[in-house]
């Protein structure tokens, strides 16, 4: 029945297949969602460490409105403040926990955070139209704000009571400011149990999935498209800047809006660790409700989604929206698989995935030495109850107590120098992507001349994410962008879809003409931009 469900066809290899194709594409897929979630994590440890050392926890449940019926709006704005994953939340989650702020409130937080954040907004204008936008902004709106008041009235409200936090910060600056990084690496490891959690279930994901199985049941005209995604996002996971492209793939490409929404939530919203920790707060029935909640409103807006959102375009015959959470296609080894492994993970890294990556493992051998020092590298040694940290006497700067105004002018300063930030980052100017796709066609032509499989898809990966990264780019510069620069684009986009489909199967005749065709193009493309 699910095979059925999944439109299989020629070349389809079932759920089972080599073995040694399918260890290696999860330990693969597993590798690629850690090194794609560290900066987010580092994001959501050092939000942690913020909230524990320099806010603390009686204006952290003010901050949240504790007690008051608005919690779950209020967790829902401060959500879409903050860029995190669904893996980067759970720290954040924990603390907030901690500081008894109700799991209602930080369940629509956690729902919200990871998918409607200023950055992925900002990302997904250059990649999906203004009413896709839209409804996916209200859809997720109403996921997140839906179960937290459902959850609050049926769960919240009758096991997480109002617990007193006695703990008052310190007034000494070198004291808070060590209570915010115990707290951040520490926070981290905790979270280690639900984070390890979801990356294996991304492994088993693209272990059993065949690969090109959902190309063929994710279209419009299939009923299941919407329920087939949901099945296969919950172990998925996504970052915000990742399923915002790949759902204007999915738009694009005329493929079912409703699986494209059934990824955001499920996939980039909420994973097997969110999962996990409901479980262990409130035990199996409580989960229970949460997973029918939370699926029962995205399928229902995922299936509305296809009826009320006007696409206006057939399906194209084929995409690669999806491949990112099956099998590989193939392993190619001279005889060691962890050759190819280590190749395949330093061909897929970038400059940013390797300072981030970095970073994430320090921070967690930091956390590991701060157990083994033990008591004295504890947060409850470096608090006194007698402390209050209402005390405003001769205090400095960082001893002074953090008021609601500080926070959120903070807030909203840091929050656009981030978004400023990392946009220019993600999107150099547009006449160094041109220059860096220049080098990259060159080396796509060759690999297509010498039939190298694995070099061409990845000389189309680089070549197509520097494309799709120049409307942007421009846009947040003011440069001018006509109509005419955007389809050219767009049509570059679709043609290097087709080169990778005739390399999938091995076409290489019409590789080596359509690559010829490619470079024509974008010489004509290269002069829209002004180059």
């Amino acid at each position: 029945m699910i095979e059925w469900m999944l439109a299989t066809t020629d070349g389809y290899t079932g759920f089972w297949s080599d073995p040694q194709l399918m260890f290696w594409s999860g330990v693969f897929r597993m590798t690629q969602a850690v090194i794609a979630a560290s900066p987010f994590l580092l994001t959501g440890m050092l939000v942690t460490g913020i909230l524990r050392g320099m806010i603390g926890a009686t204006t952290v449940r003010r901050l949240f409105g504790v007690g008051h019926w608005s919690g779950p709006i209020r967790g829902w704005f401060l959500g879409i403040l903050l860029p995190l994953c669904s893996l980067g939340a759970l720290p954040v989650a924990r603390e907030l926990r901690r500081a008894g702020v109700p799991s209602a409130t930080v369940l629509s937080f956690v729902l919200v955070a990871p998918v409607l954040n200023p950055i992925s907004i900002l990302y997904g204008i250059g990649h999906i139209t203004v009413l896709t936008l839209l409804y996916f902004f209200v859809g997720t709106m109403i996921v997140s704000l839906g179960i937290g008041f459902i959850w609050s009235s049926l769960v919240s409200n009758h096991r997480d009571g109002i617990s007193e936090i006695p703990e008052r910060l310190p007034a000494g600056a070198y004291k808070r400011l060590s209570i915010s990084g115990i707290a951040a690496t520490r926070g981290m490891l905790a979270s280690l149990g639900d984070v390890g959690l979801a990356v294996l279930a991304v492994g088993l994901l693209g272990a059993f999935l065949p690969y090109g199985s959902l190309q063929f049941s994710m279209t419009r005209d299939n009923a299941f498209a919407t329920i087939i995604m949901g099945g296969v996002a919950i172990p998925a996971y996504v970052t915000p800047f990742e399923v915002m492209v790949q759902y204007g793939l999915i738009v694009r490409d005329g493929y079912s809006i409703g699986a494209g929404f059934a990824l955001i939530v499920l996939g980039a919203g909420a994973n097997v660790g969110v999962a996990n920790w409901i479980r262990r707060e409130h035990r199996y029935k409580a989960l229970a409700v949460f997973l029918v909640l939370l699926l029962g409103t995205t399928l229902v807006l995922g299936l509305s989604a296809d009826r009320l959102v006007y696409q206006g375009k057939a399906a194209v015959d084929h995409t690669h929206a999806f491949d990112s959470y099956t099998r590989l296609p193939a392993v190619e080894t001279n005889g060691s698989y962890l050759s190819w492994y280590a190749q395949a993970v330093k061909a897929s890294l970038t400059e940013s995935k390797i300072i981030g990556t970095g970073l994430l493992a320090l921070m967690l051998c930091f956390a590991l030495a701060l157990r083994l020092i033990g008591e004295r590298a504890s947060i409850p040694f470096l608090i006194r109850e007698n402390v209050s940290d209402q005390t405003t006497a001769t205090q400095g700067v960082l001893e002074r107590p953090v008021s609601m105004s500080i926070i959120v002018v903070g807030s909203l300063v840091g929050l656009v120098a981030t978004v400023g930030a990392t946009m220019y980052v993600v999107h150099p100017p547009p006449e160094q992507l041109i220059g860096e796709a220049d080098v990259i066609s060159d080396y796509l032509y060759d690999a297509v001349r010498e039939r190298d499989h694995d070099e061409i898809n990845r000389r189309i990966e680089q070549w197509d994410t520097r494309l799709r990264k120049i409307p942007t780019a421009a846009f947040i510069r003011r440069e001018p962008l006509t109509s005419e620069a955007s389809e050219s684009v767009a049509d570059m986009v679709h043609l290097l879809e087709l080169l990778r489909n005739y390399n999938e199967h091995g076409e290489h005749p019409q590789a080596a003409t359509l690559v010829r065709f490619l470079k024509q193009r974008y010489k004509a493309c290269r002069t829209l931009f002004g180059d």
